[in-house]
Parts: C-alpha cells; structure tokens; sequence
C-alpha cells in the first residue's frame, strides 16, 4: 500500500537527478573528448534511467488512487464505528509512510546507480576499454589496473620525482627499481617496486597520498594497432612506386627487415623493448614501405614491441625511450602505430615530444564504429588517422570519434610482406604512413601551425559536410 503525493515527489526527484546527471556527463565528456553532444551510449544509460523512473511514477500513481479509494471506505464506514475507523486511518496512514520511506531509498539507489554508470562510461570513453586487451603482455604474468587494463606487477612509475617524496616513498615500504633521465624531453622516470602484499592499484593511490602534487601511474602494456582483419591479403606480383622526394620520418612500430621495397634507404635503427624472443617485424616493414613510396629516404626505426611474431606488445617504459630517442635525434614526424589505455606518463611526454618540435601521427584504431577512443592517437596535440578503401569508404573496423583528424586510404594497400614480395594490408595502420610522410612534406617549407591549416584546406570533404567523427577533416591525398 502507498501514498502517491510522496512517492510522486520521489520520481520527481529521480527524474530531475537523472536529467541534471546526464547535462554533467554530457558536459565531461563534451569537455574530454571535444564532442558536440553525449555519445549513444550515454543516451542509452540516459533513457534507460528515465523509462524506469515514468514506470515508478505510473505505478505511484496507481498506489496513489488505490490509497484513495482506501481512505474514503474508512471515512464512509467512520460513523457507524469511529474508534474502528480512526484505527484502520491510522494504520493506513503508516503503511503509507513505510511503503514512501521505502520508495525514496530505492529512489536514492536508483539515482547513485545511475550517476555510476555514466561516471563509468566516462571513464571507458576517455581512457579505453580493457576487454580487447585482457591477454596483452600475459607473458609477463601482468597484474590489472582498476579498469582491467594489463600493468606491470609490482611496479609504479613516476614522473620528475622529487627526492623528499621518494625519501617518503621509501619510508612507506617502496624500493627505487631505477631512475632514467631523458635529457631532450629534459624529464626524470623513476621506477618504484611496490611493497610486499599491496596490489599495484591501492601501491598508485598511496603514492598519490604521499605526493598529491607528482605525476604517477602504472607501466600499462600496449598491442599493436591492428588485428587480423589488418594483416596482409595476399602475396601479389605488384612493385610498389617511390615518389621522388627526400623525407625524414621516425616509425614507432616493431623492427623492420631486409627487403626490395626498402633499398636505397638510409635506416637508423635501435631496439627498445627486453631482449627475450625474436623481434616482430612483418608490421614494421610494411609500414615503412609505404613510408619509402611516399618519398622518405631516411628512417628512423624504434622497435618497441616484444613477444615474438604471434601477438606482439610492448609496454610504457619502451614507448618512453623511444619518444626520448626521436627528440633528441630531432626527428620532425613520428609514426605510431599502438593501442592501449590513458597513461598520465606518457601524456605529458607525448606533448613535450610535440612541444620540442616532433610532430606525432598515430593510426586511430581499429577497434569498429563503436569501439572507444584508442590511445595514443585520441590525445589532443596527436594527429589521429582512419581509413578508407579505394572508393573513399570507411574502413569497416576502423574507430570512430571527435579525436579524428584525417582520413588516407588504408584498405588494400600493397605493402611490403615479411617473406619477400608484396601484399595487400588494411587497416588504420597503413594509412597513418600516408599522412606522416604528408606531414613530413609540408614541414620541409612550412611552419606546424601551417601544415595543420593546410591538411584541412586539402583534406577531401567526406560524410557529413565539414568535419565529422568518421573521417575527420576528410581524405588527405
């Protein structure tokens, strides 16, 4: 039994905490993400809570009439016995307010359990989602950060740590793994060996306590940014052309081999990731490949993955070395092809690499129309490149979002393969080469502000008119 006119206020309340809850979110992530409006899946948290809360306010309103038609029985039954009726009132009146004390504490409940899903679906926007990665790295028996992201059992990692909060570190049971410094991006990497029986999760937060104003977070590992829709289709007799042209580009990828496609190439090359296996490079070559036909004739090769040739990784420490090594060999375009989670780390060595003048172009992923944004292509100061096929469409497994910046044709391309000849590829992986050595052209004669006008003055309106979250800026040629 109830009372309709409290638990009719409670909906209210619901429905005012659901329409204030989703502006909030709408507003992070228009705020993170530089989106026009909350994504679909916001919505579809959004309306869900909505339907639930008319359904408890149409099923008040029933409890309401019913109340009523209860009360005015014992007022017409009131005269004949007004002690009996006053009774009946009475005990009306408290199932009343039990049933709307009940009401406004699942009210309550529903409200905390709707800002939670669109606090998490936040999170999962802006930092990624780990189901697509739960097996990266397993070789190194990794542990979880809160997310599910694969991490580095018992390491945490600072940046430009100061001496008094790694004396306090120490002191609270941390041991100094190593400190490295990285003169060109003039920063400091200290890595801390968590204390014996603490998880690498409540390790980030203590160190949060001890030094609220460091920068920390976990060594995460990252995969290759393409899956096996992206491999090569197919030995083919074709010859891939050179553009005449001499560029200077980086690759941030795996190791490349000997191949025709690359004769003629001045290659600088040094290996980033732990000597244990063999070095992937079928990846690798046939990026740089492309990177070779659009006219670069010196590379600059940073492998950093390991795990052999079957699912290739690598993790934070590696990517950090590299960025340090391409800076300080004043390379002007960097190309990236990785995927994982927001790393507090590398974000601000990814701005102070670009701050030094190292333009990074990253592929945007290739994780399908729904998938979150993969980084670190979805950081602001990154150029984010998705694909499309000959016929100007979108790659059918290529990530969608705001953080896209352009789009190069990236579906049968003929790269490169590992066994000598050459084949045809798909995926943002091999369309980002097209735009780095662009990039890499234009900055022979022009300014980086320069450039970024440029690519949307030349890009191709694709889609929507204007820029939109599919193909960016559109197709770069």
């Amino acid at each position: 039994m109830s009372n309709n006119k409290p638990k009719t206020r409670t909906g209210r309340v619901i429905l005012a905490a659901i329409a204030s809850a989703a502006l909030l979110s709408g507003t992070v992530l228009m705020a993170r993400q530089g989106r026009d409006a909350p994504d679909d899946r916001t919505d579809r948290i959004t309306e869900r809570a909505a339907r639930d809360a008319a359904d408890r306010q149409e099923r008040e309103a029933r409890d309401q009439d019913r109340a009523t038609e209860e009360r005015a029985k014992i007022m017409e039954d009131a005269a004949k016995d007004p002690e009996k009726a006053a009774k009946e009132l009475a005990e009306l009146e408290e199932d009343i307010a039990e049933d709307a004390a009940k009401a406004a504490e699942d009210a309550a409940k529903d409200a905390a359990d709707f800002a939670e899903d669109l606090a998490k679906e936040a999170d999962d926007r802006e930092d990624g989602n780990s189901r697509e990665m739960r097996d990266t790295g397993s070789s190194e028996s990794p542990d979880f950060d809160r997310r599910g992201f694969p991490v580095r059992r018992g390491e945490i990692v600072a940046l430009d740590m100061k001496g008094d909060a790694l004396e306090k570190a120490q002191k609270s049971g941390f041991t100094l793994i190593s400190q490295e410094r990285l003169p060109s991006l003039e920063s400091k990497v200290t890595r801390l060996g968590v204390p014996s029986g603490m998880r690498v999760a409540e390790a980030l937060q203590r160190m949060k306590q001890i030094d609220p104003a460091g920068t920390f977070d976990y060594t995460h590992y990252y995969g290759l940014q393409y899956t096996p829709s992206g491999i090569a289709a197919g030995a083919t007799k074709d010859v891939l052309p050179r553009k005449k042209d001499k560029l200077t580009i980086g690759m941030i990828d795996t190791g490349v081999m000997s191949h025709p496609a690359l004769s003629g190439l001045s290659i600088s090359a040094r290996d980033f990731a732990p000597a244990s296996g063999a070095v992937p490079r079928a990846h690798g070559t046939a990026v740089a490949s492309i990177l070779v036909s659009e006219g670069s004739s010196r590379l600059y090769v940073a492998n950093i993955f390991r795990g052999g040739t079957g699912a290739p990784f690598t993790s934070a420490d590696a990517i950090v070395r590299a960025l340090e090594w391409m800076v300080a060999s004043k390379v002007p375009v960097v190309n990236i092809s990785l995927a994982g989670p927001r790393n507090a780390i590398l974000d601000k060595l990814v701005d102070r690499s670009i701050s030094k003048g190292t333009l990074i172009v990253a592929a945007a992923g290739n994780g399908g129309p729904t998938a979150p944004p993969a980084y670190p292509a979805a950081l602001g100061p990154v150029i984010a490149v998705t694909a499309v096929d000959a016929q100007r469409r979108i790659y059918r497994y290529a990530n969608q979002g705001r953080y896209i910046s352009v789009s190069a044709f990236g579906v049968g391309e003929l790269a490169a393969e590992q066994g000598g000849g050459f084949g045809r590829f798909s995926g943002t992986s091999f369309a980002a080469p097209h735009v780095s050595a662009w990039f890499a052209r234009c900055l022979k004669s022009s300014s980086r502000a320069s450039c970024a006008q440029a690519m949307r003055k030349r890009a191709i309106d694709l889609g929507t008119p204007g820029f939109d979250p599919i193909y960016g800026h559109g197709l770069l040629q």
